[in-house]
C-alpha cells in the first residue's frame, strides 16, 4: 500500500504551527514565572515567614517592654527610649508591602499596651483607682512632651501632631475608632497614614473585630473615668480627640 507524500508546503505550515505553539507556551510560562516572583517579593506568596515581618515583629517586642514594664516610662529619657522605639516601629512597618503589614497585624502593638493600661487600672481596688489614672495622666504628659522633643514640626512633618491615628493618648475611641498617642497607643498602633477613607474604615472594623464585648465596655467605663480626672486637674488630654 502506498502513501501519499505531502507537498513541502504542507510540511513548513505544520512546522511553524509547531515553533509558534512551543513560544506561545514558552511566553505564558515566563509570565507566570515572573508573576509568582512578583507576587513573592510582595509577600503575597510566602513559604516562610518573611524576615521583614521577623524583624518588625521583635522590633514591637522590645517596643512594647519600654511600655508595660515597671509600668512604662517615668523619666524623660525612658520616654524618649519609648518614642524612639515607636517610631522605628512605624518607619519600618510602612516600608512593608500591605500583605506583609497584615502579617505584623497593624495595630496589635496599641492593642496589646492599651489592654495593658486598662488592666492596671481595673485590677485596683475602687478607692485606689483614681491614684492610677493620675500616675497614666503624668505619663502621658512626659510621652507629649517626649515626642514633641524628637517631632518638633509634628509626626511626619504635621504641625502639632501626635503620632498619626490622633487620638487620646493611652486611647482613642472605644472599640477602634482613631487611636494612637503614646501614652496608650504604644509601639506600631494607629491607622495606616496617607490611607484612604476605606483604609481607615478597615482598620477601625479589625479593631472592633479583635475585642471583646466585655473589652468594649471596660474601655467606655476606662475613658470616661480618665476624661473625668483630668478635667478635674484641669489637664485636657495632650492629644486631642
Amino acid at each position: 500500500m502506498s502513501t501519499t507524500a505531502l507537498p513541502a508546503s504542507a510540511w513548513d505550515d505544520e512546522s511553524s504551527t509547531s515553533g509558534r505553539t512551543v513560544r506561545w507556551i514558552l511566553a505564558v510560562l515566563g509570565l507566570a514565572i515572573l508573576a509568582f516572583l512578583g507576587a513573592w517579593l510582595l509577600g503575597y506568596i510566602r513559604f516562610t515567614t518573611d524576615p521583614r515581618v521577623l524583624e518588625v515583629k521583635a522590633l514591637q517586642t522590645e517596643a512594647q517592654k519600654l511600655f508595660t514594664e515597671n509600668g512604662g516610662p517615668t523619666t524623660m529619657p525612658e520616654a524618649e527610649a519609648a518614642v524612639a522605639a515607636m517610631q522605628a516601629v512605624r518607619e519600618k512597618m510602612e516600608a512593608l508591602p500591605e500583605p506583609l503589614q497584615r502579617q505584623v497585624g497593624r495595630g496589635s502593638g496599641f492593642r496589646a499596651t492599651m489592654q495593658a493600661r486598662i488592666n492596671a487600672y481595673f485590677a485596683l481596688p475602687a478607692d485606689k483607682r483614681q491614684a492610677e489614672l493620675d500616675r497614666q495622666i503624668a505619663q502621658e504628659d512626659l510621652m507629649r512632651k517626649a515626642f514633641e522633643k524628637a517631632n518638633p514640626n509634628g509626626w511626619g512633618g504635621r504641625p502639632g501632631g501626635g503620632p498619626p491615628g490622633g487620638g487620646q493618648a493611652g486611647g482613642g475611641q472605644a472599640g477602634g475608632q482613631q487611636a494612637g498617642g503614646p501614652g496608650g497607643g504604644g509601639p506600631g498602633g494607629g491607622p495606616p497614614r496617607g490611607g484612604s477613607q476605606d483604609d481607615q474604615n478597615r482598620w477601625r472594623k479589625g479593631m472592633i473585630d479583635s475585642t471583646s464585648p466585655q473589652q468594649r465596655t471596660q474601655y467606655a467605663e476606662y475613658r470616661r473615668a480618665m476624661d473625668a480626672r483630668r478635667e478635674q486637674l484641669g489637664k485636657p488630654s495632650p492629644w486631642g480627640r
